[in-house]
């Protein structure tokens, strides 16, 4: 089984941070979708706290293939 794990880039007033979701997505398009959605929330939360700019914002999806039965875990970035 895959899932994926939205994790977003951002850079705010030369400040610079990685997030990662708490929870993971089992399809790639639901993972694009969050990304999206978390960006929007960023640019959002930036806008209403007056205090700089988004210089930097960047998402992707990390893929992960699960294997429960040998408790294998293989990471690929897409």
């Amino acid at each position: 089984m895959n899932i994926f794990i939205p994790v977003l880039f951002i850079c705010v007033n030369s400040h610079c941070e990685f997030m990662q979701a708490t929870q993971y997505e089992r399809s790639e398009k639901e993972c694009r979708t969050s990304i999206e959605t978390q960006k929007q929330h960023m640019r959002n939360l930036v806008k209403e706290a007056g205090q700089g700019t988004v210089q930097i914002l960047e998402g992707t999806c990390i893929e992960v293939e699960t294997n429960t039965k040998d408790k294998k875990v293989k990471l690929n970035i897409i």
